[in-house]
């Protein structure tokens, strides 16, 4: 049998300025009469003594609305901000564990990943510090140093190509420049404000501007010969840009992708080294047959990832062999047509052959923008 009340107090007693709530539920059970006080979000569970006698359970019963002695009193809430971290990470752990008969739940890949990232770690850590064995093919690695040292520098080459073309469309823009105020003034020395007698002096106005006009055609086409020498050079750049951050950096992932796999199939073959030890020194000591067992179930585990590793690593090691095969080719005949066409152009650009610097882009297919009605 139970019964409920609801009350409101002032709640002064723990210098609380707001109302209370409280509710009390009462229950008889075979240990005595059982009340269940709640105050907001905390519970009071009080069992009186059926043995006690009547004054001493009203003498009880008065000390309970007493709000500084709640006996048992439980909080609802967690008591510290950081609870609801723990209440989390329980509950990943415990759903991982619900799910560890499944082989293919994110939790088990997620095991998985873990498990691998630290074994890579402390391969890694150990082989930095000189406490364990690598796996080591001399001759790839020295080739890959190489690419590695060349591809830095192709980027030299790249950084300096374009801050050349930078610095020779300055000086275009200039020349330009310079050509407008040159014909600007060749024009105005043509006309005089005054009238002049002597022939002497308009011969020398007409020489003045005689001289204004001939730079500014010198400027013309020396401007004209550095737009076709700028594309030349841009033609290269993009070139050169594709060989470097595309045709080399291909190669450059696979071996990224190549050194990760031989570190992670030496971290599983140090580890199955480790696991075999363990299982000679358990068989030869006291062991119970079920440890023995585990040991070994582990172990064919250990051996069977092993194997798995060791297959992929030996197929990126022939993927990076190929591929730098292909890519010296590949890269002799990029780099040799760009190097024709970067020494022609320069040295047609340098003798002032507009000629030889017209036949330089229409061997390699450049054609140059024409040329406006304002500039013809």
């Amino acid at each position: 049998m139970s019964s409920s009340t609801s009350t409101n107090s002032g709640g002064n007693n723990l210098g609380r300025s707001a109302e209370t709530s409280t509710t009390t539920e009462t229950y008889h059970s075979s240990l005595g009469q059982v009340n269940i006080t709640s105050f907001d979000s905390m519970q009071e569970i009080a069992i009186h003594d059926s043995n006690s006698s009547p004054g001493q359970q009203s003498i009880a019963s008065a000390r309970h609305h007493h709000h500084h002695h709640r006996p048992a009193t439980l909080p609802l809430t967690p008591p510290l901000s950081g609870s609801n971290d723990m209440i989390q990470s329980s509950a990943i752990i415990t759903a991982a564990n619900s799910c560890g008969s499944n082989k293919h739940t994110p939790m088990d890949a997620l095991k998985e990943w873990s498990m691998s990232t630290y074994k890579c770690t402390k391969q890694l850590i150990n082989e930095k510090l000189g406490k364990c064995s690598r796996t080591v093919d001399a001759d790839l690695e020295i080739e890959i140093e190489k690419l590695r040292e060349t591809q830095h520098k192709y980027e030299n080459i790249l950084k300096l190509s374009r801050d050349m073309s930078n610095q020779y469309q300055t000086i275009i823009a200039t020349q330009n420049s310079m050509y407008e105020h040159l014909n600007e003034l060749a024009l105005r020395e043509t006309k005089s404000p005054t009238i002049m007698n002597d022939d002497s002096e308009r011969s020398l106005m007409n020489n003045l501007s005689h001289d204004f006009k001939q730079n500014a055609e010198m400027m013309k086409s020396i401007a004209r010969n550095g737009d076709k020498l700028l594309m030349a050079l841009r033609f290269f750049i993009s070139n050169l840009t594709t060989l470097v951050y595309k045709t080399i950096e291909d190669t450059i992932v696979t071996i990224r992708a190549f050194e990760a796999a031989r570190l992670e199939y030496d971290a599983e073959r140090n580890c199955l080294n480790g696991l075999m030890c363990t299982s000679h020194a358990s068989a030869g000591s006291s062991g119970t047959t079920t440890a023995t067992t585990t040991t070994s179930t582990t172990t064919n585990l250990s051996s069977e990832k092993m194997h798995q590793v060791r297959a992929r690593y030996e197929r990126l090691k022939e993927d990076v062999a190929i591929k730098m095969k292909f890519l010296d080719e590949n890269k002799a005949k990029v780099m040799h047509k760009q190097l024709v066409l970067f020494h022609n152009a320069f040295a047609a650009f340098a003798s002032g052959n507009a000629a030889a610097l017209d036949s330089t882009l229409k061997q390699f297919s450049i054609r140059p923008q024409p040329s406006s009605f304002l500039e013809k």
